[in-house]
C-alpha cells in the first residue's frame, strides 16, 4: 500500500513536469524560433515513473514575411552564430538590427558580424547564402553553424531576408495534452487520497 502511495506521488511529480512545460510551450506560441519542448519519462524498477530528460523539437517553425532586410530566416537546418560579452551563442532568433556602432546585433546586443562597422549611408543587403554587401560588394559571410559548433554544408540551408521563423508550437496539440496531463495528476491525487484513507481505517482497526 505504501508502495502504492509513492507510485502515485511519482505519477503526480512527473505530470506537474509535463504541465509546466505545456504551459511554457504555448506562452512562447508567438516567440520567434521557438522550440517546443517535452519530457520523456522512465518507469521505475519498483513502480512509479521519473523525468529522465527534458527535449526540444527542432523542427522548423513556418516563415513570416517581414520585409526587414535585417530580418532574418534559416529555412534549412542550423543556426547563427552571435558573439557577446559572455562569448559565443547559437541561435536561430534572425531578427537583427543596426546599434549605434553601426553593428549588425539582435536584441540582446549581440553581434553577428563581429567587428563590422557599417557607415550611415551604407545600402545593406544579404543573399541567400550570407554574403552581406554593402553597396553593392562583398563584405562578410555569415556562416550557419550546427549544434556542436560545426559550419553547416552551404547546400543544405538558404538563408532568407526579409523573413522571421516562426514558434513550431503547435497550439491545438499543447491544449490536448494539457488537459490529459490534468486529467493524469487529477486521478493519481485521486490515488493517493483512496489509499491515505484506507491506511487510516486499518489503523483504527487495530487501535
Amino acid at each position: 500500500m505504501i508502495q502504492g502511495l509513492y507510485s502515485a506521488l511519482s505519477a503526480i511529480v512527473a505530470g506537474d513536469n509535463r504541465i509546466s512545460l505545456t504551459a511554457n510551450n504555448i506562452a512562447n506560441v508567438n516567440s520567434t524560433s521557438y522550440k517546443s519542448q517535452y519530457s520523456v519519462l522512465s518507469e521505475l524498477s519498483k513502480g512509479g515513473v521519473k523525468v529522465i530528460s527534458v527535449n526540444s523539437d527542432k523542427s522548423q517553425g513556418y516563415l513570416i514575411h517581414t520585409g526587414r532586410n535585417l530580418d532574418l530566416a534559416i529555412n534549412g537546418n542550423g543556426y547563427f552564430k552571435v558573439y557577446g560579452e559572455n562569448g559565443e551563442n547559437l541561435t536561430r532568433e534572425g531578427n537583427f538590427y543596426l546599434d549605434k556602432n553601426r553593428e549588425i546585433v539582435n536584441a540582446n546586443g549581440e553581434r553577428l558580424t563581429d567587428g563590422l562597422n557599417l557607415n550611415n549611408n551604407d545600402e545593406i543587403s544579404i543573399d541567400t547564402k550570407g554574403n552581406l554587401l554593402v553597396n553593392g560588394q562583398k563584405v562578410f559571410k555569415i556562416d550557419i553553424f550546427s549544434d556542436n559548433d560545426k559550419p553547416v554544408p552551404e547546400n543544405s540551408y538558404e538563408i532568407i531576408p526579409g523573413f522571421l521563423e516562426a514558434s513550431n508550437v503547435d497550439l491545438a496539440k499543447e491544449i490536448v495534452n494539457n488537459i490529459v496531463d490534468l486529467r493524469y495528476v487529477q486521478a493519481n491525487t485521486k490515488t493517493i487520497k483512496t489509499t491515505d484513507e484506507m491506511l487510516g481505517y486499518i489503523l483504527d482497526i487495530k487501535s
